[in-house]
């Protein structure tokens, strides 16, 4: 009997397993194609079945793998590994007594690595300059730059202390 991780599948009457490609094509100038990528797609499995459950205790264990994204392997007329729950759709029928006819869609996925330590043959050089103490050090203000204007301010001539006017003295 076929399982999805810990949850017995009691009955599984079809299993559709499409594989598929995308490729990359360009037009050139004379209206041709030509194709320079071929990606291989995640193969995806579709399956329908019964399952036997009174208390629902098996729909709420594959709904927490398919809300969680708990990677599976399923070996089931064919080994694949890496599988997630993408789809899990039930059906009660009159047909099936104390349980349900169900749909579900598996996908395979890239599990990537993560690296522990990098091991570098070469010694590698300080890129850095080493922090020194400077003390406290006074910022430099930069001056603010202002409109000039060409036309003049009037001043007033300073006073001189014999009074009247200063430096206008004998002069006509």
């Amino acid at each position: 009997m076929p399982y999805i991780k810990d949850v017995l599948i009691d009955v599984i009457t079809k299993v559709s397993m499409p594989e598929s490609s995308t490729t990359t094509d360009h037009a050139l100038e004379d209206g041709e194609q030509i194709t320079d990528h071929v990606k291989s797609n995640p193969i995806t499995i579709s399956l329908t079945g019964v399952i036997l459950d009174e208390t629902e205790a098996k729909v709420l264990k594959l709904r927490e793998y398919r809300e969680k994204g708990v990677i599976i392997d399923f070996d089931y007329m064919t080994k694949l590994n890496h599988m997630v729950i993408t789809d899990f759709s039930r059906d009660y029928e009159a047909r099936v007594k104390d349980g349900y006819a169900f749909t579900m869609t598996l996908k395979q996925i890239k599990v990537g690595k993560v690296a522990k330590f990098v091991s570098v043959s070469i010694p590698v050089k300080k890129q850095t300059k080493a922090v020194t103490k400077k003390g406290r050090q006074q910022t430099k203000k930069t001056p603010t730059t202002t409109a000039k204007t060409t036309k003049e301010k009037y001043t007033t001539p300073p006073k001189s202390s014999s009074g009247g006017w200063a430096g206008m003295e004998g002069r006509k």
